[in-house]
């Protein structure tokens, strides 16, 4: 499987996504960041990244022919000649199995995504092929991004696969910030809370209450990004 994740838009979460949804649950994927101005992946906990800007489409056909899983992070900056380069490639587009448009509840963020699956269209991706995944949701994608669904029932460019969205959450700011993934917060069930309490160095207790707080918030987080994933893939 190999999955684009795209939208003219800059500042949705495009990377964040990658990063801790998709990465973590294609196992031996290679990770392809075409960008230039971008949050990196390398700063989300991704050892090995990729990095090439969306001209060098040449150079991303010769690597996706050797790779079976791949995750291509396409930032806002080089979405344009990413499109205009790889329609110089015949086939090209069909090399990706899945493109994955991110989108928010703000207008002018949802506007893009739905501009982001028309030029898709355009260059003759089936609407099986285009995701819209809502990202950065407080409750009911449907009531807050209801203009998506309207969407995808009026024209069929698109699909939304029921039960795939994210919850927004502090707590990606959190690992961006530490530079840390979902496994390397909560990875081993370590009990902060015991060590906090039995800790007589302050400075050493505060930083176990601290990450006390931070995994028992991330950990519904990661159940929300498995679900997601699950629907997403069914």
């Amino acid at each position: 499987m190999k999955r684009a994740i795209l939208n003219y838009n800059g500042s949705i979460g495009k990377t964040t996504i990658a990063a801790h949804l998709l990465y973590p649950r294609m196992p031996k994927s290679v990770f392809f960041a075409i960008e230039s101005i971008n949050q990196s992946a390398l700063d989300l906990g991704i050892a090995e990244v990729k990095t090439m800007r969306g001209r060098e489409v040449g150079d991303l056909i010769e690597e996706l022919v050797l790779e079976d899983v791949a995750i291509i992070d396409i930032g806002a900056s080089n979405i344009e000649s990413f499109f205009e380069a790889g329609s110089r490639y015949h086939g090209f587009i069909d090399e990706i199995d899945q493109f994955i448009v991110p989108v928010t509840p703000e207008q002018k963020a949802w506007q893009e995504s739905l501009k982001t699956v028309e030029a898709l269209a355009v260059m003759g991706v089936s609407a099986e092929r285009i995701i819209l995944l809502p990202n950065r949701i407080e409750d009911n994608p449907e009531i807050e991004i209801p203009a998506i669904y309207n969407y995808v029932k009026k024209t069929k460019n698109a699909t939304i696969k029921p039960g795939a969205f994210l919850f927004d959450s502090e707590v990606y700011g959190y690992l961006a910030a530490n530079k840390m993934s979902f496994d390397q917060l909560i990875g081993d069930d370590t009990d902060y809370k015991a060590l906090a309490r039995a800790e007589a160095d302050e400075a050493q207790r505060s930083k176990y209450v601290s990450l006390y707080r931070w995994t028992s918030y991330a950990k519904p987080i990661r159940q929300n990004l498995d679900e997601c994933y699950a629907a997403l893939t069914a």
